[in-house]
C-alpha cells in the first residue's frame, strides 16, 4: 500500500496542477495514430546573411536537426493550446515579452558557438513551421519569427486566428 501510495500521490498532485515535466506527464506518449492522412507539423531554420537565407547549419554545432526540433518544442516555444500534452500552465505563458525573452535564449547559444567556434555568422535567424503530408511533402510553410543577432532579440511574427 505504501508503495501505491507513494507512486499515486505525486501523480495525482502533478495532474491536478496541470504540470507537464518528466517523470510526471499526463501526455500521451504512443496512443496518437499516425497514418496517411496525418498531417505533420516541424520547425525550419534559416540563417540570413547579407540578405541572403540558407539553412541554418545545426549540424554544425554538435547537434541534431531533431534534437534542436525538440528541445525548441518541448522547453522553448511551448504550445499554449488546451489540447496539447506539453502546453504551458504558468501565468506568464501568455505574455509576449517573456516569450521573446525565452525564444532568444533558445537562439543565442547556437548563433553565438557558429558565430566563435565556427566562424559562422549571420545578421539574423529565421523561423517557420513547415506542415508536411506524411510521407514528408511539405505542403505549407508558416513564418513565426525572426532572431536579430546584433540586439539578441526575437521578434513573433505568426499571430494566431488569421
Amino acid at each position: 500500500m505504501l508503495v501505491s501510495a507513494a507512486v499515486l500521490i505525486p501523480n495525482l498532485i502533478v495532474i491536478g496542477l496541470g504540470v507537464e515535466d518528466f517523470p510526471f506527464t499526463t501526455a500521451p506518449m504512443f496512443a496518437q495514430y499516425v497514418g496517411p492522412e496525418t498531417t505533420l507539423y516541424s520547425f525550419r531554420m534559416e540563417g540570413v546573411r547579407d540578405g541572403v537565407s540558407e539553412p541554418l547549419p545545426i549540424q554544425e554545432t554538435n547537434l541534431g536537426e531533431l534534437e534542436v526540433q525538440r528541445q525548441l518544442a518541448s522547453w522553448f516555444y511551448r504550445p499554449m493550446t488546451d489540447t496539447s500534452p506539453f502546453r504551458d500552465l504558468t501565468s506568464q505563458s501568455d505574455d509576449p515579452e517573456v516569450f521573446a525573452q525565452r525564444m532568444s535564449e533558445f537562439f543565442a547559444p547556437i548563433v553565438d558557438f557558429l558565430r566563435d567556434q565556427r566562424s559562422v555568422e549571420f545578421d539574423e535567424v529565421v523561423l517557420y513551421v513547415d506542415v508536411s503530408d506524411s510521407s514528408g511533402d511539405v505542403l505549407d510553410s508558416e513564418l513565426v519569427g525572426r532572431y536579430d543577432t546584433s540586439t539578441d532579440a526575437y521578434t513573433q511574427l505568426y499571430e494566431a486566428g488569421r
